[in-house]
Parts: C-alpha cells; sequence; structure tokens
C-alpha cells in the first residue's frame, strides 16, 4: 500500500473529525502513509460548470485545489467520511468532488479505491445515512474508483454519542483495517 488520503466532510470538531482521526491513527500504527483532508477548512471555490478543466486539464480557479488535487492523484485508497444531512453528504465533501473533475476528465480517479462512510445524527429509520453512501458509491462508479468498503454510524448526534457506540466503531475500525491489510 502506498497512500492513503482520508477526507473529513465536516469543519465541525464532531464524529466525522473524531473518526477520522482514529483511522488515520490506526495507519499509521500499521505504516501506512496517510494525511487527511478537511475541506471545510481550506480556501476551495465553488465549480462553476464552465467545462475549462475538461480541455486543459486544470481549473483555472487558484485556491487550495490544487495541493488537494496532487493529494488525490499520489493516493492508491481515499477515505471519504461525510456527516449526513437530510439523507445526503455534507456539502464540503459535494464541493470537493466537483472540483476534482479535472482529474476525472482525465480519468486520473480511475483505478483507486475508497471506502465511504456515513455519519447520521439520527436512526436508519428517521434520517437514513444509506443516501450519503449511495452518493459517494455514484461518484465512485462513475469516477472508476472501486469501493472496497462502505459502513454507516448513526445515533451520533453528539461526540458522547459515537463514544457511547465504542464497540460498533472497533468493529468499523477492525473491517478498515481488514480492507487495507487485502489490497
Amino acid at each position: 500500500m502506498r497512500k492513503v488520503l482520508v477526507i473529513i466532510g465536516s469543519r465541525r470538531e464532531g464524529n466525522s473529525l473524531l473518526l477520522g482521526k482514529r483511522i488515520v491513527s490506526m495507519l499509521k500504527q500499521m505504516r501506512v502513509p496517510t494525511s487527511y483532508i478537511i475541506p471545510g477548512n481550506q480556501k476551495i471555490y465553488l465549480c462553476t460548470g464552465c467545462m475549462d478543466c475538461d480541455q486543459k486539464g486544470y481549473c483555472d480557479f487558484q485556491d487550495d485545489m490544487q495541493e488537494n488535487i496532487r493529494k488525490v492523484k499520489e493516493a492508491e485508497l481515499l477515505i471519504w467520511i461525510t456527516p449526513v444531512r437530510w439523507n445526503l453528504l455534507s456539502s464540503d465533501i459535494k464541493v470537493f468532488m466537483d472540483r476534482l473533475n479535472p482529474l476525472y476528465a482525465s480519468q486520473g480517479l480511475k483505478g483507486k479505491k475508497a471506502i465511504h462512510i456515513a455519519i447520521g445524527a439520527k436512526g436508519k429509520e428517521t434520517y437514513s445515512s444509506e443516501g450519503a453512501i449511495t452518493s459517494l458509491g455514484s461518484f465512485a462508479e462513475s469516477a472508476g474508483i472501486k469501493c472496497i468498503g462502505h459502513y454507516t454510524l448513526n445515533h451520533c448526534l453528539q461526540v458522547k454519542d459515537q463514544r457511547m457506540q465504542e464497540k460498533k466503531v472497533n468493529y468499523l475500525l477492525q473491517q478498515i483495517k481488514q480492507n487495507i491489510e487485502s489490497l
């Protein structure tokens, strides 16, 4: 395994960041080169849909996406973590995906692997985290990225809620570890 990039879709000091840091720590213990990005804490302009990047291979905007695209190019595995809002992935993740269009257009995402994690504030029966998992999966499929695992955590409104599900979180971490070891 060369490199893993964890993309955390919430700028809050909440469940997505807590889980992301635990994953990064686990991967570093496994001696897997790992870094993480929190798009919401970066200067990332919204995509205007001009599609110039389809022709040029890069976006004209000068923001943090140039460095992010470099990191995505270098990573073999992308781990996406998104809070679920109204059965959808976070807007920070959506903007990040949109701005990956230069890689998408040049098939620079093809062959990469991904793990998708959605963290819901409510139960599956109220606001399903499956909608966010479906969105992440659709993006991966259209970009030629192979999803090697997808996971949900529900009933995680406050950080203490995730801590109360320690058994499930540890199981999720073990599953991710096994997925990575099998690469």
